[in-house]
């Protein structure tokens, strides 16, 4: 049983169910019950209403009347509109960012890329892969082009989880972060940019893939 606070029930439900989402324990389509979410942390119905309607505004949930909250379920065609707005936003900001890279900067990338490498292997991959991507961005200083960017990775990561995308694809995932890192390190602000788009793109496709053929497409 999850003991909360009740300063910070909502936050901590929103986090708590944010990271079953996206981790894949609680699977596409699953619905979420009012009454059992109550029970599970232990509070009224009250915050539960207003973190799913929060995760509603993530892109996570969808409510329907009479019906209840289900976790989205994304269409092929969904998760192909989404990457291709990634290839746009993640491919700008990093254009965006590398003429602003620091020594320091270069070293949080060293740092952040070292790191998802450690953590490949593991659960914790796309957590690792989500700071390395962060660290290539965060120079532009863009703070809401970088929150629309983690918003559109986190309506697809519980499909990297679900399909293990990265346990299938490690040698080229770990090769575009290489390649990343190296055009960012020489300050090629276009070869970064062709980088980002390439290793985006090519994810995306994996996820539609596999899919489409779950959905025997």
């Amino acid at each position: 049983m999850f003991m909360l606070k009740a300063q910070t029930t909502q936050d901590l439900i929103v986090e708590a169910l944010r990271a079953d989402i996206t981790a894949g324990r609680i699977r596409p389509g699953s619905p979420l019950r009012q009454e059992d979410l109550a029970g599970r942390f232990e509070v009224s119905r009250i915050p539960i209403r207003e973190a799913l309607r929060r995760l509603e505004s993530e892109g996570l949930v969808r409510v329907f009347p009479n019906r209840g909250a289900f976790v989205v379920q994304l269409s092929p065609a969904e998760i192909r509109e989404i990457t291709d707005l990634r290839v746009m936003v993640e491919g700008d900001l990093i254009f965006r960012a590398v003429p602003c890279l620091t020594d320091k900067a270069l070293a949080r990338i060293a740092e952040t890329l070292e790191a998802a490498e450690r953590t490949a292997a593991t659960s914790a991959w796309v957590e690792g892969d989500r700071a390395f991507h962060i660290s290539l961005y965060a120079p532009a200083e863009r703070p809401r082009q970088l929150g629309l960017a983690m918003s559109l990775r986190t309506e697809v990561e519980r499909y990297e989880v679900l399909y293990q995308q990265l346990p299938a694809d490690r040698p080229a995932w770990l090769r575009d972060h290489r390649a990343i890192a190296d055009a960012c390190f020489r300050r090629d602000a276009e070869a970064a940019r062709s980088c980002v788009a390439e290793h985006v793109a090519s994810a995306g496709a994996f996820l539609i893939n596999a899919h489409e053929a779950k959905l025997g497409k």
